[in-house]
């Protein structure tokens, strides 16, 4: 899904050979296919080469696009941690009839899910948010800045009302700074059309954890295994698929600013933003390599990210193809 992106950046550098015969600036492209599953090698191949890809700073592979044709510059990205949990209660699905004999593995997983987190969406595993830190001074000041519509939003996916009836700044320090417990898909029993009264011999569920500064996956892995003891669930099985720590840039390097001053130039106006919703594999190229990592690109925030019709916009393709090309001028001359 970052095709479109890509593109921009190997056209950036495409425009000012033909132009200049050369680049402002030295260029190392990563590109890696992994980042849906993980990015499981990544860190790896950047410890094995760290001095192949030492760098002053990193344009990272997306960034969104507002309603307004805004391009929103984000200086980090959530961590996430993806797991599946499961059930096997009996050798095969049964008549529904004996239910009052056979225990539904469905039931347990909705069980043991309740426990993890309240209606409002805080995590209830223990010590979960320990090691967090609170948003600093400078935070809080870009996230107040920066502009939300909330009418928009619920329109665009038909929804009333956001969890724990979140308004305003609440909202918007929830999309860059909270932690979420997320079931991705729940599979039991019969789902095809009509009824069917079978008794499923097993249940899964697979749950994404977004994560936030300062939580190690790890360490997360750990804390949930231990809720699951503690509340009586040995008999839930949990796999884990993979985890990646979150990241930030502060926004006061000069970097940022070298950034900014390139998307303000090419679409008129820019927004900065602490960090995405989303998640990739940021945290590597930070901790490793020691880079300043910002995202900005072409993705419009309603373009059916991971949805079908998913779409890419061709001005904002090239809008942002002119964003690269004076981020490589401002960063050459810097």
């Amino acid at each position: 899904d970052d095709k479109g992106e890509l593109i921009t950046r190997i056209k950036a550098v495409e425009a000012c050979l033909a132009t200049t015969s050369d680049v402002p600036c030295n260029i190392k492209f990563v590109i890696e296919g992994e980042e849906e599953t993980g990015s499981a090698h990544i860190e790896e191949y950047l410890k094995k080469y760290k001095k192949k890809f030492s760098n002053d700073g990193v344009i990272w592979e997306f960034g969104y696009v507002d309603a307004k044709n805004r391009p929103i510059i984000g200086l980090g990205m959530k961590g996430l941690l993806f797991v599946e949990l499961s059930v096997k209660e009996s050798i095969r699905d049964a008549h529904s009839s004996l239910a009052v004999l056979i225990k539904n593995p469905a039931w347990r997983l909705i069980e043991t899910v309740k426990t993890l987190r309240d209606s409002d969406g805080k995590i209830l595993i223990k010590d979960w948010y320990k090691e967090v830190l609170p948003f600093s001074k400078k935070d809080l000041e870009l996230i107040e800045k920066e502009p939300f519509d909330q009418n928009v939003f619920k329109k665009e996916f038909g929804i009333q009302s956001f969890v724990g009836n979140k308004k305003n700044l609440d909202a918007k320090k929830a999309l860059v700074g909270d932690a979420t417990c997320n079931i991705a898909g729940f599979v039991s029993g019969y789902t095809g059309d009509g009824a069917k009264t079978v008794l499923p011999g097993e249940a899964l569920v697979k749950i994404d954890f977004r994560l936030i500064p300062k939580m190690d996956p790890k360490k997360q892995v750990i804390r949930l295994k231990k809720h699951l003891k503690s509340h009586g669930f040995n008999d839930v099985k949990i796999k884990i698929f993979h985890g990646e720590a979150a990241a930030r840039t502060d926004s006061s390097h000069p970097f940022v600013s070298q950034v900014k001053n390139a998307a303000d130039k090419a679409f008129g106006k820019s927004i900065l933003n602490v960090s995405n919703a989303g998640t990739g594999p940021m945290y590597p190229f930070v901790d490793i390599l020691k880079s300043p990592c910002i995202s900005i690109g072409s993705t419009y925030m309603f373009s059916r990210i991971h949805s079908p019709n998913e779409f890419a916009r061709v001005d904002l393709l090239n809008k942002t193809t002119k964003c690269i090309c004076l981020i490589m001028e401002n960063f050459g001359k810097n």
